[in-house]
């Protein structure tokens, strides 16, 4: 009897089952749009075939539109559908701004008019805010009208990129897609970032293919002084690529082009001068792919509601939370009457360009090295401040808030990329004895679902 090595990955005593194809998928039927949800998609009800209601997300659609729509794949509690018959548009439909609108993954709401977009992105705010345990009457005192980047104002993208048989690809993926797209325009990009992907695409069509389909993604950031691009790809490059970019950083006046492979540090292949951005006059380097806020318009619209609280608050000591390279910092030290900051970041690069620059200006500033989700500032450390601000990623700022709501000063400035987060940690301070006194919603993603959210917070128990 012959015996066979046994599959160690192999389920022993079961059979596979053959995969069971969803009978929805491709289900079509006739909807009305009855709202826009959370991540721009229209959200209707169809009834199938058994009987059920079942919810739909719909792309590229307005609140009473009338279409039909096929099923496409299982998402969240729905299904994700598409398009196949436009039967009434409503007259709020607008043209979309963009010929790569309904492909592109990037903006979801460009058909929308821009009072009922400003109305919808201010309703996301107050939605956020309700949950924090507010009413919807409270909510609608609390929120400002939104301040919204105009236009061609985006300062920093991620293009993909694929080469391959098919040709040279310089985009973004399309929508719920892994497919690249070319975007020879965009109309939210700043027109330095696409001049740049033009002859990017020029440059990788020159080089030898088994060079140029290494590259993935390439990410271009607008500095105050020229632009500084970061190149992710899944090998270092030869002399001669590295010979090709030096002499394309020059013909398109880079200031800085780094190469970075996998997790190891980047690589300036081409640095003609250092990257600059500045905050209150004051010039600070720019890491390699660092952060920066995403439109110049909408930096100053939350540094104008941080100047704004500081005269009316007037603190002494600050600590600045999750600074970056200082994008409130200088602002807490500097507008009018000087005050001491304490400025925490957990990234080196960061901390390392800030200590730079706030040396070299002479500003009341101190900068710290701190991972603060696992060490936040707790007790006798939040003592010495009068005010805190925090602007945390995506993630929140759970513990730190968890910290402050303990053991906080009477003000808290609070900034957040995510209203998810936002409720959750503005929440937490609330049970701690802060009281919400204004919500400034700025919209710097243009047309799409993302939304950051300025806070006020005052203490009003011990």
């Amino acid at each position: 009897m012959k015996h066979h090595p046994r599959n160690p990955r192999a389920r022993g005593g079961r059979k596979r089952q053959p995969s069971r194809r969803d009978p929805l998928i491709g289900f079509e039927a006739p909807v009305t749009i009855e709202q826009i949800g959370a991540r721009g998609d229209g959200i209707a009800h169809v009834q199938s075939p058994d009987g059920k209601s079942v919810l739909v997300y719909v792309d590229c659609v307005l609140p009473g539109d009338d279409v039909r729509v096929a099923l496409r794949q299982k998402r969240g509690d729905g299904y994700g559908a598409e398009v196949v018959e436009e039967i009434s548009r409503i007259a709020a439909y607008n043209e979309p701004r963009c010929s790569h609108f309904k492909e592109c993954g990037g903006c979801a709401l460009q058909h929308m008019d821009d009072g009922a977009y400003r109305s919808w992105k201010r309703d996301k705010a107050k939605v956020a805010v309700q949950r924090t345990g507010l009413s919807a009457d409270e909510a609608e005192e609390l929120v400002a009208e939104v301040e919204v980047s105009p236009p061609a104002s985006r300062r920093r993208a991620g293009f993909s990129v694929h080469v391959g048989e098919t040709g040279v690809y310089v985009g973004f993926h399309g929508r719920f897609s892994p497919t690249v797209l070319n975007v020879p325009d965009c109309a939210v990009l700043r027109p330095e970032l696409m001049t740049f992907r033009a002859a990017f695409v020029g440059f990788l069509k020159s080089c030898p293919v088994d060079d140029a389909r290494h590259i993935k993604e390439v990410f271009v950031t607008l500095a105050d002084n020229g632009l500084d691009i970061l190149i992710e790809a899944g090998k270092e490059p030869d002399l001669d690529m590295r010979q090709e970019l030096a002499v394309f950083a020059d013909e398109q006046n880079i200031a800085r082009l780094s190469w970075k492979v996998g997790d190891r540090p980047e690589e300036p292949v081409a640095a003609r001068h250092i990257p600059l951005v500045k905050f209150e006059s004051i010039d600070v380097p720019v890491a390699p792919g660092g952060f920066l806020q995403a439109t110049r318009e909408g930096e100053h619209a939350l540094i104008s509601a941080v100047k704004s609280a500081l005269a009316d608050i007037a603190p002494k000591q600050v600590a600045d939370l999750f600074c970056g390279i200082g994008s409130f910092t200088f602002a807490l030290a500097l507008s009018g009457k000087r005050r001491t900051v304490t400025a925490v970041e957990s990234d080196q690069r960061a901390v390392e360009r800030l200590q730079y620059a706030a040396g070299q200006s002479g500003s009341p500033i101190k900068v710290v090295k701190r991972d603060l989700f696992r060490q936040p500032l707790t007790g006798d450390e939040l003592t010495h401040f009068d005010l805190v601000l925090f602007d945390p990623p995506r993630a929140g700022a759970l513990a730190q808030c968890e910290a402050l709501a303990a053991t906080g000063p009477e003000w808290i400035l609070a900034v957040s990329c995510n209203p998810a987060t936002f409720t959750r940690d503005i929440r937490v301070l609330r049970n701690g004895g802060y009281k919400i006194e204004k919500v400034v919603p700025v919209d710097q993603f243009l047309w799409s679902s993302h939304l950051e959210l300025f806070a006020i917070l005052r203490r009003t128990q011990d």
